[in-house]
């Protein structure tokens, strides 16, 4: 036979229950919070520690990392009370970091996991500058030891300047350039990277400041290249750096630059009727070559 409780006894267990569950979560949160009140001021939880990982093994100082973080040992900070969120956020302010993230690692130590931005060129708009394939810009020196990579030089306004009157941008951080200079710069760059021809000549620059002027007769690409030959006279051997200025015409500067790379053989020669007048290694004036008129070459030996 089923007994039905009267409405005192279900008012009665229902306030009850309810009694007894807010207790237990008050407990709860009461241990809780005893517990985390504890962790924030024993000393044995405060940050002592940076370990970094990611792609390359300590890309940057730690003291870098730290000072992004606002950490230091004059004023230690609790594991527990360090906030991940900012730190990351503080961490991807930096340049220099291309993604980022941040863990607990008790008792003191915060792991780091990043991945530093690569340069693929000089920017010599600006000093001290390198820029990545996305367009980004970020300083070198103290970060990065020295590069042998070539410079581009786009034209740009002064860091941070408004849009000049050919569309240019002045470079800021954490903003990749975004512009028909650079894209034209990059995919020279690409193309010569991939060249087979391009063996013993190294880029030291590439000038698009002027491929897109408003007349045709200043439109130009200026490459600045260096060539290191190597010559046996007398039976010792003579390093000589040959360096050349070739001036090229943006539409047809793919074709230009074949046509160089097949009067590289004649020049060769040329080297090495000057070589038998040197006595010791000799860096030579630089040539000037424009390519920019179809079938012809006009070569500056002055």
């Amino acid at each position: 036979m089923n007994q039905q409780w009267t409405l005192p006894q279900a008012l009665f267990c229902l306030i009850g229950s309810t009694v007894l569950t807010l207790s237990l979560c008050f407990g709860g949160y009461s241990f809780w919070t005893h517990h985390r009140r504890a962790k924030l001021s024993d000393a044995k939880y405060r940050i002592v520690a940076l370990i970094q990982t990611g792609p390359e093994k300590e890309a940057l100082k730690t003291a870098y990392l730290a000072e992004l973080l606002g950490l230091s040992a004059d004023n230690p900070v609790s594991l527990y009370s360090f906030d991940i969120q900012k730190a990351e956020e503080k961490l991807l302010s930096s340049p220099l970091i291309v993604q980022a993230s941040v863990k607990r690692l008790p008792p003191g130590t915060l792991s780091i996991d990043y991945e530093v931005r690569k340069p693929i060129a000089w920017l010599a708009d600006y000093k001290n500058t390198g820029i990545d394939r996305d367009g980004y810009l970020f300083p070198i020196a103290p970060f990065f030891s020295p590069k042998q990579l070539p410079e581009v030089y786009l034209g740009l306004p002064p860091f941070g300047a408004p849009e000049d009157r050919y569309g240019r941008v002045g470079g800021q951080w954490l903003v990749p350039i975004q512009s028909r200079y650079l894209n034209l710069a990059l995919e020279i760059l690409q193309g010569l990277e991939g060249s087979p021809w391009r063996q013993g000549l190294r880029v030291q620059r590439i000038d698009v400041s002027n491929a897109f002027a408003p007349t045709l007769g200043t439109r130009e690409i200026v490459l600045f290249t260096e060539e290191e030959v190597s010559f046996r006279q007398e039976g010792t051997e003579i390093v000589c750096v040959f360096p050349k200025i070739l001036r090229l015409a943006p539409k047809e500067y793919q074709q230009q630059l074949a046509n160089f790379f097949g009067l590289r053989k004649s020049m060769l020669e040329d080297y090495r009727r000057q070589v038998s007048t040197v006595q010791k290694n000799n860096r030579f004036a630089p040539r000037i070559i424009d390519l920019r008129i179809p079938q012809l070459a006009f070569i500056d030996k002055s």
